[in-house]
């Protein structure tokens, strides 16, 4: 649905957020989860955990189930991985919410959940994206032009998205630019651009999949992706401005959303636009300088120690524990 009728999902995300459209399709929803979850349940009670710590909303309905049963009573803590609390993350079974900014803490007591069981603490990311790194020397390294003006394009690890038609805009830019493209695992994407990048007076690297992504953005002025959860987070923990291609309606679009409210990123809806941005930033240093401050500022690197260290605290476990 995501990738074939967007539009659809965005108006399902959004329907679905509405607390009573929720308490309706929630019925619904366990039900068919708990047939398909059985060997997830299963595995819990066999294993019987103290303490069970989710990224994803949908193990935390199949745990909640569970703790109502009174079969199972371990601790549950969920980390929100999006900008936007969306319904879905609510359940009964959930003792702790880790959001990932001060500014999702009214949507969440509109949910009904205690102030109490919230903490901002960020989203957990690598803790690579924390490291410092010299620039010189990581261009050097992935064969980059060391003084060029460099433009990070992304399109997940699939290789999804308006990349191609992205790059021969680009292409059109009088000053000349570094472009890094990471195709993920599309071999054809990557055939397909070096086809189209044979006559430039850009500088145009192209990767498939890497696994190092912290170093290309630490090497990067600006980064033109899709403003997913993690890419976003990613993003700010190394200060780098994100141009936001086409968001898709729902996780994507309320990402974008709060990267727009803290000044720290730019939504375009198409590749002319995202071009033009591109040349505005460019010309304009301080524009440029002001949204990477942003990003840095939003940025928790160390959010998955954070975390850690809390959750500790939270339910009193020593380092015996």
């Amino acid at each position: 649905m995501v990738n074939h009728c967007p539009k659809l999902w965005g108006f399902c995300f959004y329907l679905l957020d509405n607390r009573q459209v929720d308490k309706i399709a929630r019925v619904f929803r366990r039900k068919t989860n708990s047939v398909h979850g059985q060997p997830f349940m299963k595995f819990l009670l066999e294993e019987d955990p103290d303490l069970i710590l989710t990224t994803h909303f949908l193990p935390n309905e199949l745990i909640s189930c569970l703790k109502k049963r009174h079969k199972f009573r371990a601790s549950l803590i969920t980390c929100i991985t999006d900008y936007y609390p969306h319904a879905w993350w609510r359940d009964s079974g959930v003792d702790l919410y880790i959001a990932p900014n001060q500014d999702l803490v009214p949507q969440l007591l509109r949910l009904g959940i205690a102030e109490t069981n919230i903490a901002t603490l960020g989203i957990p990311i690598h803790p690579n994206f924390a490291v410092s790194i010299e620039q010189t020397i990581i261009r050097w390294k992935l064969g980059l032009v060391e003084d060029q003006f460099t433009v990070l394009i992304t399109s997940g690890g699939f290789g999804v998205g308006p990349i191609r038609k992205l790059v021969a805009h680009l292409n059109r830019i009088s000053t000349p630019l570094q472009f890094v493209v990471i195709c993920g695992n599309n071999l054809k994407l990557q055939d397909e651009l070096i086809a189209v990048t044979k006559k430039t007076i850009h500088s145009i690297r192209i990767f498939g999949f890497v696994q190092n992504m912290q170093e290309f953005m630490a090497v990067s002025d600006l980064m033109i992706s899709k403003s997913g959860g993690l890419t976003s987070t990613e993003a700010m923990a190394k200060g780098l401005p994100l141009i936001a291609l086409r968001p898709i309606p729902g996780q994507e679009s309320s990402n974008c959303a709060f990267l727009l409210k803290q000044k720290a990123g730019i939504r375009v809806k198409n590749e002319r636009q995202a071009c033009n941005a591109v040349e505005d930033l460019l010309h304009n240093p301080d524009k440029l300088q002001e949204l990477r401050r942003n990003m840095t500022r939003i940025g928790r690197p160390h959010a998955a120690e954070e975390i850690i260290s809390y959750v500790k605290k939270f339910f009193k476990i020593d380092e015996a524990g």
